[in-house]
């Protein structure tokens, strides 16, 4: 501490810095600087458990994992072995097939607290028919902010502008499509679950005019973020790049807890930096979390260019299937033994066929003269060296004629090994590890239409995951590095049937709503398009739509004309879509045609007229309702108003209830 205090003595009276200022600021320890700038550390307290896995140290301060099985390796495989390649093809394929959409991230957000809603997030209960949807008050669920529709905020459109620039223009100057580089992430993460995009910038340094630095790091310069631009969206291949990070992987931070900074400038990023600043141009510097090139020897080029990046650079994803906090676990590390079995059976076949013979045999010579089979001898032997699946010569010394000459092989035919089953059986596993079924490369199945059917909807469910994904951890980010945070850029359903699907469900939605609000319920939405009721009928709403009609019971009320004169409807007989008959028909006691209540003869032992029965039931409903009774009880208090049996007066009852509501 006795440096510290000397330092921190020193620069009591400090009001200027100069540059021989400027450089012993840079050279001082950074633990140093944090304390003396009173802000929080860089690096937190150990509370972290160190990672088990072993890795590589590079002087960068990168880790590089020792890989189980080489993503070289790994990816030799997918590109050149056919039954893997057809799985990741069919992935890209499927998740691609419709393309790229833009959509709103929300349709309404509170201007108070920011909550977005996906639907009108109305205060009110708002009348599913009729209404004026200009006065409509809006509420937050959230905060309890309340405006009108134009206080609400919506998704701006200028921001739709900017994403549809995107996608119309090439990200790179290799003529890339974002729809290209969408693939190629993906299919990184399917071959290695892990992908790397790195995004250029031409960065706009700002310096202060009086020569000052800009904070206390002692920077003279630093990147303006709003003026800088985009240049190019670049993919880096899996195996070119390694992520900075401490032994409880913490990014930015080497193995020997000291950041790791770069400069902004992409001509200094060959090194690191000890301090925040550039020590060539003195420009405020990055944190680096990613290296390329960390490796020269696991390159195929000879002398690979290193480079480092920052967080805000590169959009990044460690692992899918298996998600890490550094690096991917391949799928293909489960599955490589099957994937080289099916390699091996290719190339058995094609030597089958190429040399017109099975292979793996031995060609018997026997003589008693050895000279005069030497010469072919040998050159059977020479050719066997050259060819393994040439016969190998063996020379019997024999008396027998019949053994002058034999061919014995080695290896069973074709059927014997059954490398059909055997070959459909390995397919199945590496399509299964995968989420996919076997249709999806081209095997037809054998159970019939259904089996595929029901293949086709596990592997869509898959490719939908796949998709929200990918939305997720690539596009969505595409976005935001363009400040658009009203919009996506969105792969389109795989399925048009989910689309149709999701209809039917908000058909149904409605239908129930619209049931619940005839019969008295308070309806609303909550803003994410989901239908909100009371848990308790409106005894008001319920009134309202008895003493005024509705639905069937509006007929009732007019009954002047011939058709409601009628006991008996035509359609009395028709049924629903589903077999069931439908309800109220006219022909019921009280039907919804405007028949009589009594069936043509009054049913009151008090001798009371078809209006009058009528207003007694609709008043003893009225109180029933807003005494919640149960229908039991109206029915009794309806009987002994009017005179008319128990049973009867039920069935009236419940009849006007669901005619009306």
């Amino acid at each position: 501490m006795k440096i510290f205090d000397n330092f921190k003595k020193n620069i009591t009276d400090y009001t200027l810095v100069n540059k021989s200022e400027l450089n012993r600021i840079q050279n001082t320890n950074y633990s140093l600087m944090k304390s003396m700038q009173n802000i929080n550390p860089l690096i937190p307290d150990n509370d972290r458990p160190s990672s088990p896995l072993p890795f590589l140290d590079t002087p960068s301060g990168s880790k590089v994992p020792i890989w189980r099985l080489h993503p070289f390796r790994v990816f030799e495989m997918s590109e050149s072995i056919g039954d893997l390649r057809v799985v990741h093809e069919a992935i890209i394929r499927e998740m691609f097939r419709n393309g790229l959409e833009i959509k709103p991230r929300f349709k309404h957000k509170c201007p108070d607290c920011g909550k977005k809603f996906k639907e009108i997030p109305a205060k009110d209960y708002v009348p599913l028919v009729g209404g004026d949807s200009k006065k409509i008050t809006y509420k937050c669920d959230e905060c309890d902010y309340e405006g009108d529709s134009k206080e609400f905020l919506r998704p701006d459109p200028k921001y739709r502008k900017i994403l549809e620039s995107i996608l119309e223009r090439p990200v790179n100057n290799n003529e890339q499509s974002l729809e290209d580089m969408g693939k190629m992430f993906e299919k990184d993460v399917d071959i290695i679950d892990q992908a790397a995009v790195i995004v250029t910038r031409e960065y706009a340094i700002r310096t202060k005019k009086d020569g000052n630095p800009i904070d206390e790091t002692g920077a003279m310069c630093e990147v303006d973020m709003e003026k800088s631009k985009v240049s190019e969206f670049i993919r880096i291949h899996p195996v070119q790049y390694s992520m900075i990070a401490n032994d409880e992987l913490r990014l930015g931070i080497g193995s020997d807890d000291n950041p790791r900074w770069i400069c902004p400038r992409y001509e200094h990023r060959d090194k690191t930096l000890q301090n925040p600043v550039c020590d060539q141009c003195g420009c405020k510097a990055f944190t680096a979390i990613i290296e390329t090139n960390a490796i020269p020897s696991g390159m195929p080029i000879t002398e690979p260019k290193r480079r480092l990046y920052a967080k805000h650079e590169v959009i990044f994803v460690a692992g899918r299937s298996t998600p890490d906090m550094l690096y991917g676990n391949s799928l293909v590390n489960a599955i490589w033994k099957k994937v080289m079995s099916l390699y091996h059976q290719d190339e058995y076949i094609w030597k089958y066929f190429d040399k017109d013979r099975p292979p793996k045999s031995i060609l018997a010579i026997g003589s008693r003269n050895y000279e005069t089979v030497q010469s072919f001898f040998e050159r059977q032997k020479q050719g066997a060296r050259a060819d393994p699946y040439m016969p190998r010569p063996v020379l019997l010394n024999t008396d027998n004629v019949g053994q002058a000459l034999q061919y014995i092989d080695l290896t069973p035919n074709f059927k014997e090994l059954e490398l059909s089953e055997l070959r459909s059986e390995l397919r199945q596993i590496i399509f299964s590890i995968y989420g996919l079924q076997p249709i999806f490369g081209g095997e037809s199945s054998s159970s019939g239409l259904g089996n595929e059917s029901i293949q086709v909807t596990i592997s869509n469910r898959t490719i939908k995951y796949y998709q929200r994904f990918l939305n997720k951890k690539f596009f969505s980010k595409v976005g935001d590095i363009f400040g658009v945070k009203d919009w996506d850029i969105l792969l389109i359903d795989s399925e048009e049937i989910d689309k149709l699907r999701e209809l039917q469900i908000k058909g149904q939605a409605t239908d129930n709503a619209v049931k619940m609000y005839g019969m008295g319920f308070d309806v609303k939405t909550n803003g994410n398009g989901e239908f909100v009721f009371s848990q308790m009928p409106n005894p008001e709403r319920q009134l309202m739509m008895l003493s005024s009609g509705h639905g069937a019971g509006e007929n009732a009320g007019k009954g002047n004309n011939d058709k409601t004169k009628k006991t008996t409807a035509s359609g009395e007989s028709k049924t629903n879509f589903e077999g069931e008959p439908l309800m109220n028909r006219p022909s019921d006691v009280g039907g919804s045609s405007g028949g009589s209540l009594t069936s043509g003869s009054s049913l009151s032992k008090k001798g009371l007229s078809e209006t009058e029965i009528r207003k007694i039931a609709v008043e003893t409903i009225e109180k029933g309702l807003i005494n919640e009774w149960t229908l039991t009880n109206m029915a009794k208090k309806f009987g002994e108003a009017s005179g008319i049996d128990y049973d009867k007066a039920l069935n009236i009852i419940k009849h006007l209830i669901q005619s009306r509501l």
